[in-house]
């Protein structure tokens, strides 16, 4: 799911008129700073330009990660969706590619603690956003789904359940969290997915079961196109890039779980196709051949993440 045209081209122009090499070490400076000093609670996009650096920088892959993570939950759950509250919203990617997947959605509210990152999520979209610190602040609203991309990660670790707490409070039917799809953010979902079990959630997706995660690293990636601008701040030359991520995505009601997750992609080979699933049962290798017909046809043109 990438980031519609008419939408990258009104990110792009936030950086008309800066030089290239400014913005190819401002987005240097970002990197390093959340390679070492993300995880502490502080706020690491301090100026304008560094948030419209980081935009440019991070939204198309952040929106295509969270699209996809909501398209899959999506799957499973029908009922109709109002409102959202989007926590730690940023320049509001997630709620962006929420409205272009549930278009009948009442109302967003967008909830942010950086003022930088506020003033461009107001500069391109049409959502209402509110200064809230999810780690210090309180706030009684609620919402049909309650998203978070890429956040819980920037947390401490006392001020995560906590966090998750808040979030859970202020959901009425679903909520969506997303994070890299590192080891490390992995780790970090299979411990959020096992405190909302406890707490009397009901998982939607990805997991087929609500047992216990015996998965060393469940991840997704989806494929990212680059335009050149981007490609000249991140000094890299391949027209796309691939996005890990790893989701989790839970509701107040009990739903039908899907019956097998891919986990890997498909190996095709000469006459079958091989599928590494998690199942109801655990982790399992599903073989189909063209005698299944239509299994081996949708085996075919699934990829990792998919339902089969």
């Amino acid at each position: 799911m990438n980031l519609p045209l008419d939408n990258k081209l009104q990110l792009e122009s936030l950086l008309d008129g800066y030089s290239l090499k400014e913005l190819k070490n401002v987005a240097s400076n970002i990197m390093e700073q959340y390679k070492n000093n993300s995880n502490k609670g502080n706020d690491l996009i301090n100026s304008s330009l560094t948030s419209k650096v980081y935009a440019v920088y991070r939204l198309p892959a952040t929106y295509s990660a969270f699209g996809e993570a909501l398209k899959h939950t999506l799957e499973l759950y029908d009922q109709n969706i109002d409102s959202v509250i989007d926590v730690g919203a940023g320049s509001g990617s997630a709620s962006l590619a929420a409205s272009h997947l549930l278009p009948n959605i009442k109302s967003f509210t967008l909830l942010e603690r950086n003022k930088y990152m506020m003033e461009i999520g107001k500069t391109l979209h049409n959502f209402d956003y509110i200064n809230y610190d999810l780690s210090k602040d309180n706030l009684d609203i609620k919402a049909d789904l309650v998203i978070s991309s890429y956040v819980l990660n920037e947390l401490d670790q006392n001020s995560r359940i906590n966090a998750i707490n808040k979030m859970w409070d202020m959901t009425n039917k679903i909520m969506l969290i997303v994070e890299p799809g590192t080891p490390e953010g992995f780790v970090l979902i299979r411990e959020i997915r096992d405190y909302l079990i406890s707490i009397g959630a009901h998982v939607i997706a990805p997991c087929p079961h609500m047992g216990v995660c015996l998965n060393t690293w469940c991840h997704f990636s989806t494929r990212v196109s680059r335009s050149k601008l981007h490609k000249d701040i991140k000094g890299g030359d391949a027209p796309y890039e691939d996005e890990k991520y790893s989701y989790i995505a839970f509701s107040k009601n009990e739903v039908i779980p899907c019956k097998n997750r891919i986990l890997r992609h498909p190996q095709i080979n000469p006459g079958f196709i091989e599928l590494e699933v998690c199942s109801k049962d655990g982790f399992k290798k599903l073989k189909y051949s063209k005698k299944d017909k239509e299994l081996f046809k949708k085996a075919r043109k699934s990829d990792a993440g998919d339902m089969i």
